[in-house]
């Protein structure tokens, strides 16, 4: 008899671990204890995902363990969802739970902190030339000072390194008012470390982030620990500049962001409500720091890439800039109508290998429906950006690096809805406007003065990338020529 019940629970258990709620979207079957994780392809999961909706359709009900996953694919359907106010939310990140013992910063948070943190960071941000073109002087001399550097060196270069330490130095002129030298090694260290966090981590979450009880049993190089120990360094990095502008803060001359936080955070202080504290500081510093520098180095080194493997689009730029720029100054946010081949060059790279082709995880803050499927609060919602700039029905060859894409008959730029490489809504990426404009000026000033040819023994067999949080280049190194 015992034996008859213990087999009766066990069937139920399973039973009960493969089921999924009424209404939920179709997707592949539940496995009990792990769901449909055992399947995932870890490399590039994008792709994956946009491949169940051939058989599910746009929306995607699927399991992570016992956590509700659903995915969306396809225009109608990802716009749908990034427009939804009941798909604004953002589920448990088990790296944060674990630095701040909650959800902190900026973009892993919802509600009146995600507000009251958005409003402030971007305004202050705004304030202090974000995205404007009173920050070009800070990305001009990171440019000259790359372009030197690579100009200096005496063999193949990799650049996705050298990318990581310029747009380091361009975010922290704001966040934290200086400028580290090129050739500091505890710079270097850290845009390592960053690669590495953002290779090493996945935008599903895993195992241990549906199961939190299996960090216990990770070795330390591990993924996850590899992240989790990432993330312990840059929040360090914070800190250590953090207590350093308290010592030297004049509360009437804020020189960054950084001290204008200290000071909104001393002015809140007796209001218990408040949402603004030094644990606060330092998850919006580690938010924008490391999403912002991974994502933009990957960008250009994308698009360097892309020209490099497609010599008629870089003659095409080269030609575009010696007739609007010349070579007696550096290419300037003034050009950018002007350089219309060259802006739709960057366009094309945004579609074809946008560094986020999945978006941060949204949540159902409510019961909601998408394309008609019932969507249950709390489910995680993963909205799939790629399936929108490769869909074949629209964009006709979407496998094709084709800047011409993006002009018009007439040769003007042509503007188009379906590019959302920085998401769209209310949860549109903060950062795009500073990215789009390092991304330019740093892209531009590279090829007006450098030709760059791959170093053959790091052959380059795809142009895919590699997965993780984000999408990065394959690893690759350049010789350069100076063109003058």
């Amino acid at each position: 008899m015992w034996l008859v019940y213990v087999v009766v629970v066990v069937a139920l258990l399973l039973y009960l671990g493969s089921r999924k709620p009424r209404g939920f979207p179709p997707g592949p079957p539940r496995l009990p204890l792990l769901g449909y994780l055992p399947f995932m392809d870890r490399h590039l999961v994008h792709r994956h995902m946009w491949r169940l909706s051939d058989t599910y359709g746009p929306v995607v009900g699927v399991y992570f363990a016992n956590q509700p996953i659903v995915i969306v694919n396809g225009w109608e359907a990802v716009k749908e969802a990034l427009m939804s106010e009941d798909v604004i939310g953002r589920p448990q990140n088990e790296f944060f739970d674990l630095m701040y013992n909650e959800q902190r910063g900026v973009m892993f948070v919802e509600g009146t902190v995600w507000k009251e943190q958005r409003r402030f960071t971007l305004h202050h941000f705004r304030n202090l030339g974000f995205g404007k073109k009173s920050h070009e002087s800070v990305i001009h001399e990171e440019a000259e000072e790359l372009i030197k550097e690579i100009k200096e060196s005496k063999s193949s270069v990799h650049l996705q390194s050298l990318l990581g330490v310029s747009a380091v130095n361009i975010l922290w002129a704001m966040m934290g008012g200086t400028r580290f030298s090129r050739r500091d090694p505890r710079l270097r260290y850290l845009v390592d470390k960053l690669n590495l966090l953002f290779r090493a981590g996945d935008v599903t979450g895993g195992v241990t982030n549906a199961l939190p009880f299996l960090r216990h049993f990770q070795s330390k190089d591990s993924p996850f620990n590899t992240v989790l120990s990432g993330f312990i360094l840059f929040r360090e990095f914070v800190m250590n500049a953090v207590e350093e502008h308290k010592a030297t803060l004049d509360p009437d001359n804020p020189r960054d962001f950084i001290d204008i936080y200290i000071n909104e955070v001393t002015k809140q202080s007796k209001n218990s409500d408040t949402t603004f504290n030094d644990d606060q500081l330092l998850a919006v510093c580690v938010d924008v720091f490391t999403a912002a520098v991974e994502t933009g180095s990957s960008t250009v080194s994308f698009a360097l890439l892309l020209v490099i493997l497609h010599p008629h689009v870089a003659e095409a730029i080269y030609k575009e800039l010696d007739e609007v720029v010349g070579r007696n100054r550096l290419p300037s946010l003034d050009d950018k109508k002007k350089l219309v081949y060259t802006e739709a060059t960057m366009n094309e790279v945004f579609r074809f290998r946008g560094a986020a082709p999945l978006t941060v995880p949204h949540k159902a803050i409510r019961d909601t429906m998408l394309q008609g499927h019932r969507v249950p609060a709390e489910t995680t919602v993963m909205i799939n950006l790629y399936s929108v700039h490769m869909d074949q029905d629209y964009w006709g060859d979407p496998l094709v690096f084709r800047p011409e894409r993006f002009i018009n008959a007439d040769g003007s730029l042509r503007k188009e809805e379906r590019l959302i490489p920085f998401g769209k809504g209310r949860r549109v990426c903060l950062g795009e406007s500073l990215a789009r404009m390092t991304t330019f000026l740093l892209f531009t000033a590279l090829l007006q003065h450098l030709r760059f040819k791959l170093d053959p023994a790091i052959p380059v067999h795809d142009t895919e990338g590699k997965g993780g949080f984000t999408l990065g280049p394959p690893e690759y190194k350049v010789y350069v020529d100076a063109r003058f």
